[in-house]
C-alpha cells in the first residue's frame, strides 16, 4: 500500500509540475491526457468537454493506444451518454467506475468498450468555474486489473489538478486577451497598434504593400464629462468605438483601437490611399452624427499619401496625428489628410531632440 501511495505521489507531482510549465489551453489538454494515462496506468485517456447547448460531450483528445478508428484530436467525436444529463445535475458528481459487461451501467459507454476491446474504464468529472466542464476517461484491456472503487479518490485529485490547469490557461489567456485589448470599448488597445504598426511597416519594407493610419479625438467630451458624468462620457466612447469597428469591418486588414482616453486610431493594410480617405471620411461622418459631442477631429497618413513615402512606425503615427492635431485646432470636421506641411512639423519636432522626438505631444506644444 506505501508504494501504492508513494507512486501515485509521484504521478500527481508530475502532473502538477507538467500543467505549471504550459499556459495553453490545448498544451493543458495534451499535459493532462499524456500524466492522467501515467498515472492511471490506462491504455486509453480521453478528455472531453461538456457542450451544453447540444448537451453532449466533444471529445478533445485520444490519449494512449489508439485504435485505426481513433483520433488524438478528434474534429468530429461526440456522445450523448444517458447517464451525463444527471451528472451535471448533481452539485459534485463523484468519480466512478465502469465494466464492459456490467448490465446495469449506462449500454452506451458500455457497448463503447466494447467496440474498442476494452473492459473496464474510469470515468471523473471535471469542474471549472463550480460547473461541470467535461470529463476525464480512462480504460484498460482485459489483460489489466479492472478499475475498482480504491481508485475513485485519486481519480477525483487527479480531475482536480486538470481542473487547476484549465483555470490557469484561461486565466493567461485572459490576461493575454487584456494585454491587447482596451477593457471599456472592447477594442484593441494602443499596444496592439504599436505591435500592428510595427508588423505592417515590416510587410511595407519587404512588399511594398501599403499601409494607412487613421487617428482621431472626440471634440468636446471634456465637456460631457464635466456636465453630465464619466459614465455618460464613457457610453460616448463606447458608441465611437461600435462606429470604428463597424468603418474597420468594411475592408481587409483593418484594425481599431482606443489608444488613449478619448484618441482611437484605425490601421490599413493593404488598402490603396483612396480606401484610407473613404475610411477616414466615413469616419468622420459617423462621429458628426452621435449626440452630446461635436463630431471627432480626424487626421490620417498613409506610406503612398501625399507627405510622400513613409518608410518607419513613428513617422507614420506623428503624421496622422499632427493632421489630426490640425483638424482639432481649427475646428474642422472633415478629415485632414496628412501632407507636406505636417512632415515638416515632424521633422522639426523631432531635431528638436531624441527625447522630444519619441514624445508625440511635442509636435503639438510646438505649433
Amino acid at each position: 500500500m506505501a508504494d501504492q501511495a508513494s507512486v501515485r505521489l509521484r504521478a500527481l507531482t508530475d502532473l502538477a509540475r507538467g500543467l505549471a510549465r504550459v499556459h495553453g489551453f490545448s498544451e493543458v489538454i495534451s499535459v493532462a491526457a499524456e500524466e492522467s494515462r501515467k498515472a492511471l496506468d490506462a491504455r486509453v485517456v480521453s478528455l472531453s468537454e461538456f457542450v451544453r447547448a447540444t448537451g453532449q460531450l466533444r471529445v478533445l483528445i485520444n490519449h494512449g493506444d489508439l485504435l485505426p478508428f481513433e483520433e488524438r484530436f478528434p474534429e468530429e467525436e461526440w456522445y450523448a451518454p444517458s447517464d451525463f444529463p444527471r451528472i451535471v445535475s448533481e452539485e459534485y458528481p463523484r468519480p466512478w467506475t465502469l465494466r464492459s459487461d456490467d448490465a446495469k451501467a449506462d449500454p452506451r459507454r458500455t457497448a463503447s468498450l466494447r467496440l474498442r476491446e476494452r473492459n473496464s474504464a474510469l470515468i471523473a468529472p471535471i469542474f471549472f468555474a463550480g460547473q461541470v466542464w467535461g470529463e476525464l476517461y480512462a480504460a484498460r484491456t482485459a489483460d489489466q486489473e479492472p478499475y475498482t472503487d480504491a481508485d475513485l479518490d485519486f481519480a477525483a485529485t487527479l480531475a482536480a489538478l486538470v481542473s487547476a490547469g484549465l483555470a490557469q490557461a484561461d486565466r493567461q489567456e485572459y490576461l493575454e486577451r487584456l494585454a491587447y485589448t482596451d477593457e471599456l470599448t472592447g477594442l484593441a488597445n494602443r499596444r496592439a497598434i504599436e505591435v500592428g504598426l510595427d508588423e505592417a511597416m515590416e510587410l511595407h519594407r519587404l512588399t511594398g504593400l501599403p499601409v494607412g493610419l487613421i487617428i482621431c479625438d472626440v471634440n468636446g467630451l471634456k465637456q460631457v464629462n464635466d456636465t453630465s458624468g464619466h459614465d455618460t462620457g464613457d457610453a460616448v466612447l463606447e458608441q465611437l468605438a461600435g462606429h470604428l469597428s463597424a468603418v474597420a469591418g468594411t475592408v481587409n486588414g483593418a484594425l481599431a483601437a482606443r489608444i488613449g482616453g478619448d484618441e482611437f486610431a484605425v490601421l490599413a493594410v493593404g488598402q490603396p490611399w483612396s480606401a484610407v480617405t473613404q475610411l477616414a471620411e466615413d469616419l468622420a461622418a459617423r462621429a458628426a452624427k452621435l449626440e452630446g459631442i461635436a463630431g471627432a477631429a480626424v487626421g490620417y497618413s498613409a506610406t503612398d499619401g501625399p507627405a510622400g513615402p513613409v518608410a518607419d512606425r513613428d513617422t507614420l503615427f506623428r503624421l496622422a496625428d499632427a493632421a489630426q492635431y490640425e483638424a482639432k485646432r481649427e475646428g474642422i470636421q472633415r478629415p485632414i489628410a496628412a501632407a507636406a506641411r505636417h512632415l515638416i512639423r515632424v521633422r522639426e519636432a523631432a531635431a528638436d531632440g531624441t527625447a522630444a522626438s519619441r514624445d508625440r505631444r511635442r509636435i503639438r506644444r510646438g505649433r
